[in-house]
Formats: C-alpha cells, sequence, structure tokens
C-alpha cells in the first residue's frame, strides 16, 4: 500500500491530475499485489496460490471480455483491458487486506499464548 502512495503522489506531480494519477497508481500497484498476495499467503499458511491467482484472473478477463462482446458486439481492447485490471486491483488489494489482518491476529495469538 506504499507504494500505491508514493505512485500516486509522484503521478499527481507528473500528471497534474488526480483522476489519472490513481489510475496510474493503481495499474503499477496491481502487478506487485499479485506477488505481494501469493507471498503473504504462502508465509502465513505454507501454500502457494500464484498459480491459482493467475487462473482466477484469466478467468475474470475471460468473464468480462464475454459480457463486453455481448453487450457491444465489438470489443475495444484498452477500455476492456483497463477495467479487468481495475477490477483485479480492488481484489487483490480486498484480499491483501484481509490476509494481513489474518497474520496480525495469528501474532497476536501467538505471543498471548
Amino acid at each position: 500500500m506504499l507504494l500505491f502512495i508514493l505512485t500516486f503522489i509522484v503521478s499527481k506531480y507528473l500528471f497534474h491530475k488526480g483522476k489519472k494519477s490513481f489510475g496510474f497508481a493503481a495499474d503499477a500497484t496491481t502487478f506487485l499485489l499479485f506477488f505481494s498476495v501469493s507471498n503473504a499467503f504462502s508465509i502465513i499458511f505454507s501454500k502457494s496460490v500464484f498459480l491459482l491467482l493467475i487462473v482466477a484472473s484469466l478467468l475474470i478477463a475471460t468473464i468480462f471480455t464475454y459480457l463486453d462482446w455481448r453487450k457491444q458486439k465489438e470489443i475495444e481492447v484498452i477500455p476492456l483491458l483497463r477495467k479487468i485490471w481495475r477490477l483485479l486491483f480492488l481484489l487483490l488489494s480486498v484480499a491483501y487486506a484481509f490476509i494481513w489482518l489474518i497474520g496480525v491476529i495469528q501474532y497476536v495469538l501467538y505471543y498471548i499464548s
């Protein structure tokens, strides 16, 4: 999340536009969230989920592409990819927050007992 904030600040300085800066920061952070969520999950639960994240992302992309095709009959690639990437940002951010919370709870319970 620190990377998101830093990227947002730098891009806001470069672009001078809030919405474009937020989107750029989300796009840059999404790539790293794939690795962060996978790594945090494997540390806490000793199971790798990287391949599962990739498969789930491809499934989401397939569903979004199908829905976009059904609605418009002509697929605009860049807006479609942007929608998919932003949805993945939201999902991975929520997953990271939950994994982080579980890790904190496990850490506290370990030192209490």
